[in-house]
Parts: C-alpha cells; sequence; structure tokens
C-alpha cells in the first residue's frame, strides 16, 4: 500500500506539472459551476456531497470522507458571444450585430487526497477558477471600439492545500491554503486612453501576470441520518497588480478575486438516491476593477475621445475608477442522483443564478458578457475496475440577453449582449 500511494502521489504531483495555466468560464459570472466532473454533473452541488477529491475546492472538509483518491478531468467548453448594436457610425460599441471568434478552451482540473492518520486528511487540487475570452473585429477590423481587433482574455488557475479533520464520525472541518495565478490580456480599448490615468498601460500590452494568496474554510455535519449539511467561505484574495493594464483596472491595475461562500444540502429520499442543493453566494461588489460603474464620457468629448479632455475622478486605472459595473450574484444549484446498476451512477442537475450584469453596463461588457443564469447538466459515473472509474458530465448554458444603452456620453445608443454555452467533461477517478 506505502508503495501504491507514492506512486498516487508521483502521478499527481506530474499531471499538476503537465496542467497548462488556461481557465475560461463564464457560468456564475465568470466563476465556474462546478470543479468536478461528478459535481458538474449535478449543476456544482456539492458542499455537503463529497465524492472526489476535487470537493475539496468547493467545502475544503470534503476530503475527510473522500479518503485516498486520485482524479484527473478535463473539460471543452464552448461559449458563444455576440452584441448588437443599434449606434450611428462613429459612435459606439460599432454598428450591426456580431459576434466573438475564441469558441472553444480546454480546462483541465487535477485532485488528490489521502488519509494521514485516523482522523486526518490532506489533499491538493489543481483547477481552473474562472476567465473571460472574447476576440471581435465586427466584420470590418475596425473593433466595436473603432481600435482595431478587440478582446479581452482574463485567466485563473488555482493551486490548493487542504488539510481536514474528522471530528466525529460523519462531521469534519477543513481549511485550505489558495495560491492564484492570473493573465490577462486586453486589445483594442486604445480609443479609451483620453480618459485613462495611463493610456500607454490600457490596450495591446501583451500577456501581463498578476499572483496572490488567500485561503478557504468548510465544515460539514450531519443534522440527522440521511441529512447533511456543508458550508464554506473563502475571503477575497488580494492579487498583485497587472502592471501592463494599471490605466484600464481600477486602482492602477489590481483585480482581486472576490469573496465567496456556500451552504450545501444533501439527503437521501430511499435507497441508491441522493438530492443535493447549494446556496452560493459571489461578492463581486469587493472587487473595484469588477464593481464599479463603467466608463461615462461625461466631459462633452466625442466618443472617439479627445486630447484636451480633464481627467475625471473615474478615469480608468483611478482608484476609484470605471470598471465593468457587475454587482454582487446568488447562485442556487440543485442536482439528483440515482443508482442505474451497482457499477453505473447517474446525475442530473440544474442551476439558476441572479444577473450579474445591469443593464446600465452593457457597453463595456460587450468585452465580458457574462449574462448566463441558467445551467442544465447530465452526467454518468461508471466503474471500470474494482477501484477505478470513469466519468461523463454534459453543461448546457440556456441562451441570455441583457439589454440597455450606451451612456449618453457615447450616444446613447440600443445594446445587446448574448452568451450561450456548452460544456462536455471527463474524468478518471482512483480510489486507492
Amino acid at each position: 500500500m506505502v508503495s501504491t500511494k507514492k506512486w498516487a502521489l508521483a502521478s499527481a504531483v506530474a499531471a499538476a506539472i503537465a496542467l497548462p495555466a488556461t481557465a475560461l468560464a463564464t457560468t456564475a459570472g465568470y466563476f465556474q459551476l462546478g470543479y468536478s466532473t461528478i459535481s458538474d454533473g449535478m449543476a456544482g452541488a456539492s458542499a455537503a456531497l463529497p465524492q472526489d477529491s476535487m470537493v475539496q475546492a468547493t467545502n475544503p472538509a470534503g476530503i475527510a470522507f473522500v479518503g485516498n483518491h486520485l482524479d484527473l478531468g478535463v473539460a471543452g467548453f464552448w461559449p458563444y458571444r455576440n452584441y448588437t448594436s443599434g449606434a450611428p457610425t462613429g459612435y459606439y460599441p460599432y454598428p450591426g450585430s456580431f459576434g466573438s471568434n475564441s469558441r472553444f478552451f480546454l480546462i483541465p482540473h487535477l485532485g488528490y487526497s489521502q488519509r494521514l492518520s485516523h482522523d486526518n486528511y490532506v489533499g491538493v487540487a489543481i483547477y481552473g477558477n474562472g476567465g473571460m475570452s472574447t476576440n471581435y473585429n465586427s466584420g470590418t477590423s475596425v473593433g466595436p471600439y473603432y481600435a482595431g481587433q478587440t478582446g479581452v482574455n482574463l485567466q485563473q488557475l488555482f493551486v490548493q492545500a487542504t488539510y481536514s479533520r474528522k471530528f466525529l464520525r460523519h462531521d469534519a472541518v477543513g481549511l485550505s491554503l489558495l495560491f492564484a495565478h492570473q493573465s490577462f490580456s486586453a486589445d483594442g480599448l486604445g480609443n479609451f486612453g483620453y480618459d485613462s490615468t495611463s493610456p500607454n498601460n490600457l490596450s495591446g500590452n501583451g500577456v501581463s501576470t498578476s499572483n496572490g494568496v488567500g485561503f478557504k474554510i468548510g465544515g460539514q455535519f450531519r443534522i440527522v441520518p440521511g441529512i447533511d449539511v456543508g458550508v464554506a467561505y473563502s475571503p477575497r484574495m488580494t492579487m498583485s497588480k497587472f502592471s501592463q493594464y494599471s490605466g484600464l483596472f481600477a486602482g492602477g491595475g489590481r483585480f482581486d478575486i472576490p469573496a465567496n461562500g456556500v451552504i450545501g444540502l444533501a439527503f437521501k429520499p430511499m435507497a441508491g438516491q441522493v438530492v443535493a442543493f447549494d446556496f452560493q453566494r459571489i461578492y463581486y461588489n469587493d472587487v473595484p476593477a469588477i464593481a464599479n460603474a463603467g466608463p461615462t464620457n461625461d466631459d462633452g468629448c466625442s466618443p472617439l475621445g479627445c486630447a484636451t479632455s480633464p481627467m475625471d475622478a473615474d478615469a480608468l486605472g483611478a482608484p476609484g475608477g470605471a470598471g465593468f459595473g457587475w454587482q454582487n450574484i446568488s447562485v442556487y444549484k440543485i442536482g439528483y442522483q440515482f443508482a442505474v446498476t451497482r457499477a453505473v451512477t447517474g446525475r442530473v442537475g440544474f442551476a439558476y443564478n441572479t444577473q450579474p450584469i445591469p443593464s446600465s453596463q452593457v457597453l463595456l461588457n460587450v468585452l465580458a458578457p457574462g449574462v448566463i443564469q441558467r445551467n442544465v447538466t447530465a452526467g454518468v459515473t461508471i466503474r471500470t475496475a474494482r477501484r477505478q472509474d470513469v466519468s461523463i458530465a454534459a453543461m448546457y448554458g440556456l441562451p441570455q440577453s441583457v439589454y440597455g444603452n450606451a451612456p449618453a456620453g457615447f450616444g446613447g445608443a440600443p445594446i445587446k449582449i448574448s452568451l450561450h454555452e456548452y460544456q462536455l467533461e471527463a474524468n478518471w477517478g482512483w480510489k486507492f
């Protein structure tokens, strides 16, 4: 057994090194709906239902009920982003209906958990927390803001180390230390330079990176036989600044990771069946670059800018500078798991979240149309050997649009931003 554990740990480390630092997701705003193939089959509902080592990404306490487990998986993600503008030529955004060109991304994950002693467990997980990517050329290479090919690419990679202690047979608490790595690039925003604290650090500066550390705490408790409750919380993670985009993000390039919390319930109505429900809250308002209202151009300049414009207090990059105008959201996830045979387990799920983007903030969110509110999911796990299984999950983010208008300073034109998406995911799990 010792050699087996060493082999499993070596495999986890090797796979972790091989994971690319990429993650593109637009489910709950820009967070992932779930972090494992099994939980994704249930729309991410897993705070009180630990079934694999990736549960630590949702609730660190969960690995105390998983034991020795290794999970390797990858998802294919297809988001379809579009905008429609009724602006006259010369006003933002460029008139017509256009879609983002980038439409396929890979999102890998790795989880490992191990029992140290009777009540002590450790784990590690590496996964994409979230992100956003768009790439428009508006059909004429002028871009939505008349500055060429336009888009952003935000990627977040998390490395998580977890300790969990079981203090009763069905109760545990856990703590995770988090390391986050972000990368970001932006193009086609040069015409906002007249209202930026640093126009040379606004757009077209290649890839900039940011790092930070944080933590997540969690607990899982049995209320009565057959009913478990899970809770977890992670405060805002302070990240180093995107120095190459100090003229874009409020606070001189700071883009922190919002605080988020979850409470979950899992119960078994009968043998071979489980119903799980999670309520998640994501505090986008914690982060000025995300939450502050977008640019208004209320200083009398042309929508294409003016070199003599006075610098506003809400200028891009300023301490209280313009952002994307996102608001806090609540996410409701429900999943149903059922035994098909002794070797096959099926899952279905549904998730709904409140809208992060108000209609008044559509202009800049052409770049980040994370408007999805409803996701339906399904999944299956097949035991392929005595201690091994393969899981598959599919997700469909139902089409969603937000209608609004550009600020009066940009012409006030009607704008619609839209998104729908697909995801297909697979995981190999080994309980050793």
